[in-house]
């Protein structure tokens, strides 16, 4: 999906409703640079997700340790998380019917729930015919053996492995406590985040028992408004929401009466089209605006008749 309109293509969608009133003649082009980021912001911010703004990330747990650092320049907020068996291969010999991949596992251990595994995805291997989803057919502490016609004997250095059920672990909107008892972990918080919003902490519980992949699935953050010719960053196609939104800023800073119309626009337009919004993040959304709405109306009707008593 295109996302090519920008924040003056905006300004000047709004500026015929103000009779052409300059919305950037303040310093660094306000107010309709902070206006745009606030819309922006808004939008993009929980409790709203959007498929056009999902992005994927990983990390790989150690045995007894439940905080996790990371790095992501685009980080927003997390969106849906899953963690399966996870080893690191650090070589393998392959006899043309069998190959045995050392690395340390628990592939046969108690954490798989069901049984042993058939399956197990192998990823980075020097010989890319051991690639792929393969049959495995035993494992012990330190090794995995699967069926294979390869004939090879080389160390691996990038090499990995998956295997078993792959779980959804429960996301935390609050911090998680800490812990000691361990198994398979089963919820997830960002429990810690510096101001730059990259750096961040993942905390686990309970306290990984053995090493598993961990996947993010996130919600990227938005990349602030610099320049007019910034484009928004949102598909062409929801423009209207964005549109709304800052039409209704733009007309409230004026004082114009028909920002509350437009503001009702916007967030009728928003609710319309979000995913994955829950009753009450949906009530409680709608209740803030409203109670905005309520704040402005009890301003023009106490206008109203503070000029009538006056006999205006």
């Amino acid at each position: 999906m295109a996302a090519t309109q920008t924040l003056q293509d905006t300004i000047d969608f709004v500026q015929p409703f103000l009779s052409w009133a300059n919305l950037a003649i303040g310093v660094n082009s306000e107010p309709a640079m902070s206006s745009a980021n606030l819309v922006l912001q808004t939008i993009v911010s929980p409790p709203f997700i959007w498929p056009w703004n999902r992005a994927f990330a990983q990390f790989i747990t150690i045995q007894g340790i439940q905080d996790y650092q990371l790095n992501i320049t685009n980080y927003g907020f997390l969106e849906a998380a899953s963690i399966q068996m996870y080893a690191t291969i650090t070589s393998v010999v392959a006899n043309g019917t069998t190959a045995v991949f050392q690395a340390i596992n628990n592939f046969s251990g108690g954490s798989i729930d069901g049984g042993f595994p058939t399956n197990v995805v192998i990823v980075g291997c020097t010989t890319t015919g051991l690639n792929g989803t393969q049959v495995m057919t035993g494992a012990t502490a330190t090794s995995f053996t699967i069926e294979t016609t390869v004939t090879v004997t080389e160390n691996e250095t990038t090499a990995y492995a998956t295997a078993g059920k792959i779980f959804p672990l429960t996301l935390k909107w609050g911090a998680l406590t800490d812990a000691t008892e361990q198994g398979r972990s089963t919820f997830i918080s960002t429990q810690f985040s510096n101001e730059s919003g990259v750096t961040f902490t993942l905390r686990l519980l309970p306290v990984p028992d053995t090493t598993y992949q961990v996947k993010l699935i996130y919600q990227e953050s938005p990349t602030p408004f610099t320049s007019l010719s910034n484009t928004w960053g949102i598909p062409d196609q929801l423009q209207y929401i964005y549109n709304y939104f800052f039409l209704f800023l733009m007309l409230d800073y004026f004082d114009d009466p028909r920002a509350a119309r437009y503001r009702q626009l916007a967030v009728a337009s928003l609710l319309s089209r979000a995913d994955g919004l829950d009753l009450t993040a949906r009530n409680m959304f709608i209740g803030n605006w409203l109670d905005l709405i309520r704040e402005e109306t009890s301003s023009e009707e106490s206008t109203q008749q503070g000029s009538q008593a006056r006999g205006l």
